[in-house]
């Protein structure tokens, strides 16, 4: 796999860089207001993970250099990598060095307004000069949309005095290309805008607290490892709990009103959804009233499949807040939902050991049959 014919191109309200990574042109484009880093560091970051799937080789355009330091920390992220799932093969990577530059001065946070941005944002508010907002990331909407959500966000982060960097990809297709799993590529893509924007300091917010941590793209162990000499990567955040995040954030009315966390929607909160449940949830046992629809009949709650051990983390931690409530029926539906998932693990760690996995490989050759090959994730056995 080659990374070849770097450009950097002015457009009519934004630059563009890109760079041809196995025959697709990765591209990001940034306010010309900032300047961006000359190096192949943020499109090495990219093409990483994919060239792991592939198991092959990395080779970098004699014309681009790579950080030193930040090519010696990508063995570290292979062997993480590798380890958690060894589907992702390590491979060798061929570049010509010299140490990097910041390029922009400041620090800053990667924001979306969900939970844990905003909890960052507050908390880290007396060290940020800026947050960067990407479109191509984890949503690829209509770009009416996306500038809707760039005013949104932009005006709550003005009221502490703070700029927001829009930053649009097609990261989100060039992942997809080779079957690789958001959860798994997440944070590839914000290292790699990282890298772009050549900021000396910048914080990803972490999705879990320590005692929930599991293999995923964005991890304490993992996000420190995109950086070079000129950019700290620093993973915050994983000291506190979810439910404690957002009683920080319900004691700000502002970034309370701002808080969108929805699966389907990047402006509004559905309601339906796992990730506006799990937060109307929390919301609802504190007494807040959040920017949400009605709360579902309990009924919808009961019937909730939780689909993963990363769902699964968030349900408990409710279950246990409800435990503490007076609201019983609620407890009793999240217990429901709940005992349904362990339910399904026993039965599926019964295949492991008794069957060979065989419940289990049947339901993959019949899922590949009907949706294609599961996407590649973090962990083997996800």
């Amino acid at each position: 796999m080659r990374i070849t014919n770097w450009q950097i191109e002015a457009q009519q309200e934004t630059v563009e860089v890109s760079a041809d990574i196995d025959g697709f042109r990765l591209w990001y484009r940034v306010p010309p207001a900032y300047a961006v880093s000359r190096t192949a560091d943020p499109f090495l970051a990219a093409a990483l993970l994919p060239a792991m799937a592939r198991g092959e080789p990395l080779e970098i355009d004699p014309a681009l250099t790579v950080s030193p330091q930040f090519l010696t920390r990508l063995g570290q992220l292979q062997e993480i990598h590798h380890s958690w799932n060894p589907v992702l093969q390590k491979i060798a990577i061929s570049a010509r060095t010299a140490p990097a530059e910041a390029v922009n001065a400041g620090a800053f946070t990667f924001f979306s307004g969900g939970v844990d941005s905003t909890y960052t944002f507050l908390t880290r508010a007396a060290e940020l000069s800026h947050v960067v907002f990407i479109h191509g990331f984890d949503f690829y909407l209509d770009p009416a949309l996306y500038q809707v959500a760039v005013e949104r966000n932009s005006a709550f982060v003005r009221r502490f005095d703070k700029t927001l960097i829009p930053v649009q990809t097609n990261h989100h297709l060039f992942g997809y290309r080779y079957n690789l799993s958001l959860l798994l590529s997440q944070g590839s893509i914000l290292g790699s805008v990282a890298l772009l924007l050549g900021f000396p300091r910048v914080y990803v917010s972490s999705s879990y607290s320590y005692d929930q941590l599991a293999p995923l793209g964005s991890h304490p162990l993992t996000d420190p490892l995109w950086s070079s000499e000129a950019v700290e990567v620093t993973h915050v955040g994983a000291g506190t709990r979810r439910l404690d995040k957002l009683r920080a954030i319900a004691a700000c009315a502002p970034a309370l009103a701002n808080l969108v966390v929805c699966a389907t929607d990047i402006n509004t909160n559905c309601g339906a959804c796992e990730k506006c449940l799990r937060t109307m949830i929390p919301l609802r046992l504190l007494g807040v009233p959040g920017p949400f629809p009605p709360f579902p009949p309990l009924g919808v709650i009961r019937r909730r499949r939780i689909m993963n051990h990363n769902e699964k983390i968030f349900f408990a931690e409710n279950v246990a807040l409800a435990q503490q409530s007076q609201d019983h029926a609620l407890r009793k539906a999240l217990l429901a939902c709940l005992r349904r998932y362990e339910l399904r693990r026993l039965v599926k760690e019964f295949d492991r050991v008794f069957l060979g996995r065989f419940i289990q490989n049947t339901y993959r050759r019949r899922g590949r049959a009907r949706l294609g090959p599961a996407r590649i994730n973090t962990a083997a056995d996800d």
